[in-house]
């Protein structure tokens, strides 16, 4: 489990709530928010663990029962609310995608009853605009007036789609997108090798939890280099129809296509003009796209993107996939001609 330390320059406050955890007088409920994939999930596991780690500090330590139990979410003073992951059975099979009042009122039900391994209690919610609004209501009593050592970690990607009450009641903390460096350095200690750690964390853009979840997907980097091959590296205008032939059947994968070719092209823009990071972002791509990355204008980039828009409404509105393929290669073989 990452501990709590390795996020102290990525969530606002935290080595102050850090200090407070320590001195007993953390506040009672805490609302972790951020982009997907910054550790708002990973950070609350691990300040639950620190909350209910039996050892000595650094907490927590690892090595504790509780520490074990909590590397398998299996704690006793444990309660978690997640959607489709349901406390109670009258919830099981429906309400997949929410977390219901009848969660919320099995989680009051449990708290209000002791410790069953030590003094703390920890709620952690998961996604907490995923709580319907009967269940937001419900929470509030509790929020407001919680059993003795109970703690609540709650995480949000959107809050408006929580009550202000809810909001209000909890302490902020706001997570910061990460460097590359320290992906890098996070995954290298997590056992992956260095050039596996490298182009993930590059990949990742900023996500951790994106970051680790492309070094177990090998799958992910064969389709990556199948489009850049096909989509961005086609040999010559003769090899198009081939190619378009090849993905025809393919109108499926559409999305990922044109999700991953926006994603590769904001990268290699913000990088040639160094907004952010080295400007090298073409150097895995031929000679021909690394003269793209050194001398494009903004322009370049924005007849790009529309290029890819275009292809996806087509795609969407049953207009022929195999068109959109050809379309598109062949507006990255006249940008990188012309340059």
């Amino acid at each position: 489990m990452i501990g709590p330390d390795q996020f102290l320059s990525q969530a606002e406050g935290l080595g102050a709530l850090m200090e407070q955890m320590r001195e007993d007088r953390m506040n009672h409920a805490l609302l972790i928010t951020g982009e997907a994939g910054t550790g708002k999930w990973t950070l609350a596991r691990g300040l639950a663990a620190a909350l209910l780690c039996a050892g000595d500090e650094p907490r927590p330590c690892g090595k504790c029962r509780a520490c074990l139990q909590m590397e398998e979410m299996a704690h006793p003073d444990l309660v978690v609310l997640e959607r489709g992951k349901h406390l109670t059975r009258d919830d099981e099979g429906k309400a997949k995608n929410a977390i219901t009042i009848g969660d919320v009122r099995e989680m009051i039900r449990l708290t209000a009853q002791h410790g069953m391994e030590g003094d703390r209690r920890v709620v952690l919610i998961r996604h907490g605009e995923d709580m319907r609004t009967e269940a937001q209501n419900a929470l509030l009593k509790t929020l407001e007036e919680p059993p003795e050592g109970t703690f609540f970690l709650m995480t949000a990607r959107r809050t408006e789609a929580l009550l202000p009450t809810i909001i209000s009641r909890c302490r902020p903390m706001k997570m910061r997108l990460w460097t590359e460096a320290k992906i890098e350095k996070i995954l290298r200690d997590r056992g992956t090798a260095d050039d596996q750690a490298s182009r993930a964390a590059r990949e990742a853009e900023g996500s951790l939890g994106e970051a680790i979840r492309l070094t177990e997907d090998e799958g992910y980097w064969a389709f990556r280099a199948e489009v850049i091959r096909d989509w961005m590296e086609c040999p010559s205008r003769s090899d198009i129809i081939r190619i378009s032939n090849k993905w025809k059947d393919r109108k499926d994968e559409g999305e990922a296509v044109f999700a991953l070719l926006e994603k590769i092209f904001s990268r290699m823009m913000r990088r040639s003009f160094q907004v952010s990071g080295k400007a090298d972002s073409a150097a895995e791509f031929s000679a021909q796209w690394q003269s793209f990355a050194r001398n494009a204008a903004p322009g370049d980039y924005a007849r790009i993107f529309d290029g890819i828009a275009l292809a996806r409404k087509r795609t969407v509105s049953n207009v022929s996939f195999q068109a959109a393929v050809e379309q598109l290669i062949l507006l990255f073989m006249e940008a990188v001609h012309t340059r």
